[in-house]
């Protein structure tokens, strides 16, 4: 089970929207400029993709997802946010709605994750291909 839905976080496009702008990232891929530019100009030179929806990638009801993702934006208060979706190769499932968290440390971001239930989240890093990391709970 793990090998295929690793592969299918693999295979998401992750399109985070700035001032307008769709720009698409993918799991061991340099970022787009204009992202890059963004992690340049702050102190952790570092961001992350995450959402709330579908914990442990059980398939909750659309007003379930939403109401999740707006507790998790309650979290976020501290941190320059911009929102983001991500959506994989297999379209049986909907684009998940996430936030692009600027600087924040990944051991707040792994907890957020935890807390939320979520296996993983992207992270990105300035001048680096964008990688894919998974929370403890992947592994039990």
């Amino acid at each position: 089970m793990n090998s295929e839905l690793e592969k299918a976080y693999l295979d998401t496009t992750y399109s985070v929207f700035v001032d307008g702008e769709k720009y698409d990232i993918k799991i061991g891929k340099q970022i787009p400029p204009v992202i890059n530019h963004l992690l340049e100009n702050e102190n952790e030179k570092s961001a992350v993709i995450l959402t709330a929806w579908n914990p442990r990638s059980k398939a909750l009801p659309l007003s379930d997802n939403k109401s999740r993702n707006t507790k998790l934006n309650s979290f976020l208060k501290n941190y320059r946010v911009f929102n983001a979706v991500g959506q994989g190769d297999d379209l049986s499932w909907s684009g998940e709605e996430s936030f692009f968290i600027l600087g924040i440390k990944k051991d707040k971001m792994e907890q957020l994750a935890v807390d939320f239930e979520q296996y993983a989240y992207v992270w990105l890093e300035c001048e680096k291909p964008a990688s894919l990391v998974f929370t403890n709970i992947w592994y039990e």
